[in-house]
This record gives structure tokens, sequence and C-alpha cells, in this order.
């Protein structure tokens, strides 16, 4: 995906896109399409299946947009960049953050057209390649899969690694947003991701006070070497001297609570 605007603005699009996705609810498969066709060998062959047409993907995206409306105003908007050459097909969805205008573009999908010179055809081609591009870009199942496949579409986090990776960082460092996101309900896949991430924290921040320990332990003992230098001044005078000039044992995340026990769940 390429994207256009700051990363602070980056953050907050993954966090919509995130809570529009998790509001989307799979379109019915209303539609059949037959293929016929011969391999080849010679071997005629033909399969039908069934699948949501652009109407149906677009509906049950843009009510997940709807739904989840803030103030009266969408978190995110989209429209479609379609190139319609002789040699093919090909389209990108943007992905707009309404409240930013932060946008980010998918993979360029494409499609060889066989039938230039058919309005028509080339017409359903286009409508296609919109479909597969915005399905792919919300995660949606537009077409009969085989049970891997679907099994692999309802257990699709929420956002990919990159986009948790941005909110998380936001997270740490207090954004309220991301916090909100963070500790309401989330998909299985999602949630134990979200998890993973609090455990690599709290080790994180485990092994960071082991090693303030060491320091502080350090600054005694240098401690106790100037008091033997300088036998004048009072010990509680010289560890105080030491310990003025040293703040780095602050804690920059000091107002956390404790993630590993809260971090799956409303």
């Amino acid at each position: 995906m390429q994207q256009f605007g700051s990363e602070k603005d980056r953050t907050t699009w993954a966090m919509h896109y995130a809570i529009v996705k998790a509001a989307i609810k799979q379109p019915q498969k209303t539609h059949e399409a037959t293929v016929k066709g011969k391999t080849s060998k010679g071997i005629p062959y033909s399969y039908t299946y069934k699948y949501a047409d652009l109407a149906d993907v677009d509906k049950a995206i843009m009510d997940a947009i709807r739904k989840t409306e803030k103030d009266g105003k969408p978190l995110l908007s989209y429209f479609f960049e379609v190139d319609n050459a002789e040699e093919g097909v090909s389209a990108e969805t943007v992905i707009i953050d309404a409240t930013n205008g932060f946008m980010i573009k998918t993979s360029k999908v494409w499609f060889k057209n066989y039938n230039v010179g058919d309005a028509q055809k080339t017409a359903s081609l286009v409508s296609y390649a919109k479909r597969y591009s915005l399905s792919a870009a919300f995660g949606i199942a537009s077409e009969d899969d085989d049970d891997a496949q679907n099994a692999q579409q309802q257990e699709a986090p929420e956002v990919n690694d990159a986009a948790l990776e941005v909110i998380w960082n936001a997270y740490i460092n207090h954004d309220p947003v991301a916090n909100n996101w963070i500790h309401k309900s989330h998909d299985a896949v999602t949630a134990n991701k979200i998890l993973k991430l609090s455990e690599d924290f709290k080790k994180q921040q485990a092994k960071a006070k082991s090693k303030r320990i060491k320091e502080l332990k350090a600054k005694h003992d240098q401690a106790q070497k100037e008091i033997k230098k300088q036998g004048q001044k009072s010990d509680d005078e010289v560890i105080k001297n030491l310990v003025d000039h040293d703040d780095s044992d602050k804690d920059e995340h000091a107002d956390q609570q404790d993630l590993f026990d809260q971090i799956v769940g409303d």
C-alpha cells in the first residue's frame, strides 16, 4: 500500500480503518455465474459459483462506515483509480481518513481484457476489477472459496501487523484514541496479537527496571568511594549530590496500568 500524509495522521487512519473493518458484515452471495471453457488438452469444463457483486460489497462497507460515524461524521471514505488500457484493466482502492485527509492506496489489481472493443464486456471487467480491489482492501470474501480459504477469511485480523504496531506505539505514548481502541473487544487473532505486544512490553519494562537497579547500585558503590576520598563530607551529602544529578530512573510510562491483565476485553 502507498500512503500519503504524516505519521500521526497514519496512526489515526489505522485506528479508524480497524474500527470500520470490524463493523463490516460479510455480504450475502446472492448472484451466480457459470464458467465454461476447454483445458489446454481440449477437455471441456463447466462450473458455477456464487458471489456478491460490487453493489453488495460497497453496501456492506458503507453500512459499516455509517455505523461507526462519530458525531454524525464518517471516519473513512474511499474511491477508485481505474486504468482501462488496450492491454487490460486495472483498479486501485484509495481509502481516506475523513477526519484528516490521510489516504492509503491499495496495491493495483490488473486483468487482461480479451474483449477489447466490446464496451459492455469491458465495463463488466472494470466492475469486476473494482469489486476485487475493494474486497481485498476491506477483507471481504465476495466469491465462493474452499473451506480453507473461508476459514482464513473468518480468522483474518482487524488490522495487519504494520497498522497494529502504529496503534500500539500511539497507545504506549498515551494517545487517548489508541487507548480506547486497544481496550475494546477484538477478534481472536487481533486480541492475541495485542496480548503478545503487551507481554513483550512488560518484559521490556522488567528488563529496563533490572538495568536501572544495576545502575543505581553502581552509583551507590561510586558514592561509597567518594565518601572515602572526601572524609570531610557526610555520607548523606555525597549520596545526595550523586542522586540529584541523575534523573534517568524516571519512568516515561509511569501512568500505564497493568497491560497484561486488562489488554483483552471491553
